[in-house]
């Protein structure tokens, strides 16, 4: 039984360990992912935005190749950020953008400034574009050559401080001049003005186009828009990469957990199966041992006091001489009795080793290892002084 509970202990340790291990593991898991999640949130987010909204007289193709667009009402802004219909668009920007001579070069100068929508409101983190503070500017790449962050720069007759001077991005960044949208405004010449509104539309699947326009209909129906496929493709499948990785991973968990339990499972059935064995084993044993002890002993009983009389029977004619030679009944009596004890005790003995033979033999055929079949020094001291009686 001491076996028994020692395997109980064994593999209740290792299930302890099991489900430590897959708790370690689950933990570990979920760190990665929430570091995936808050990367691919960080990845997109420097992608930029990837909606234009521009007055419904604006041609696409002079915008895309002289930057020339309708401009429309600043307070255009504010209606579609508070509008509380629109859930299809967040990060909106409002801008006003227009090419200048500046130091005797074509730039783009572009105003910007950065409103929260109403869905944005409730949530904790802020705007991803960064506002532009006024009387600073961030300047292109290739108009930053021989200045640095502190000088002044004039623009159309207003002073700026440079805040930036921004690295090489190989396109149209690198000949703006950015401001804050007021200051663009003051140096254009256009008051409360702005002629692009650009904002991040949504995660929707499919057509997120059509879904995007027929909510902007009802809030700025004298508007349009268009979409920048190449970032809203990239941020779609950037975000079903680290879904389909989530996932995976969360079926990697689910599989090794399912696996250690199976295992805890098999080798609690196998455990309980080696209990139930031994035990039907001991029972055996005990109704062998409860049966036959008996009837040993009464056949040797038996066996003991007939060889006895037997023997004094054959013997009445030496127990004649020792009477003849004065030898008393007491001294007669105990010298056949020390006779039956000695050959009592030796064959106590025998029978003692003998049986321990054959109930290992007897054990091993059943599977009993000999750990189950310890000899008790009590009962074997007691087999051996009632053996002669």
């Amino acid at each position: 039984m001491a076996r028994l509970q020692a395997d109980a202990d064994k593999l209740q340790s290792e299930a302890d360990r099991l489900h430590q291990e897959v708790a370690r593991t689950q933990g570990e898991t979920d760190a990665i992912l929430r570091e995936m999640d808050d990367r691919t949130r960080r990845i997109m987010r420097d992608m930029g935005v990837n909606l234009r909204i521009v007055h419904e007289d604006t041609n696409f193709g002079d915008l895309y190749t002289d930057f020339v667009a309708r401009d429309f009402p600043e307070s255009y802004v504010q209606q579609l950020a508070s509008s509380e219909s629109l859930e299809t668009i967040v990060h909106v920007v409002a801008t006003l953008q227009e090419r200048i001579k500046w130091n005797n070069r074509t730039v783009l100068l572009v105003g910007t400034m950065p409103v929260m929508t109403v869905s944005q409101k409730n949530e904790s983190k802020g705007h991803m574009i960064k506002p532009i503070k006024p009387g600073t500017v961030l300047v292109g790449h290739e108009l930053g050559f021989d200045r640095q962050v502190g000088d002044e720069i004039e623009i159309n007759g207003h002073t700026f401080t440079i805040a930036e001077i921004k690295p090489e991005f190989g396109g149209l960044q690198d000949v703006q001049l950015v401001v804050d949208l007021h200051d663009a405004q003051r140096v254009l010449e256009k008051p409360d003005r702005v002629n692009q509104i650009l904002a991040l539309g949504c995660k929707c699947k499919g057509d997120r186009i059509s879904v995007i326009r027929k909510e902007l209909e009802g809030v700025l129906p004298e508007t349009k828009i268009t979409e920048d496929r190449n970032l809203a493709t990239a941020r779609e499948e950037q975000r079903d990469l680290v879904a389909a990785k989530r996932k995976e991973q969360l079926a990697l968990v689910e599989a090794n957990l399912l696996a250690a339990k199976q295992n805890l499972e098999a080798a609690r059935e196998t455990y309980e199966q080696q209990a139930a064995r031994r035990d039907r084993q001991q029972r055996v044993l005990a109704r062998l041992i409860n049966v036959v002890t008996p009837a040993v002993v009464l056949i040797a009983a038996l066996f003991v006091g007939l060889m006895t009389w037997l023997n004094v029977r054959e013997r009445r004619a030496e127990i004649g001489l020792l009477r003849a030679l004065g030898k008393r009944t007491a001294e007669i009596a105990a010298l056949f009795l020390g006779k039956a004890a000695g050959i009592g005790l030796l064959g106590g003995v025998v029978g003692v080793v003998v049986g321990l033979i054959i109930v290992r033999s007897i054990g091993q055929s059943l599977g009993i290892t000999p750990d189950y079949l310890q000899t008790n020094a009590t009962i074997l001291a007691i087999t051996l002084a009632g053996a002669p009686l």
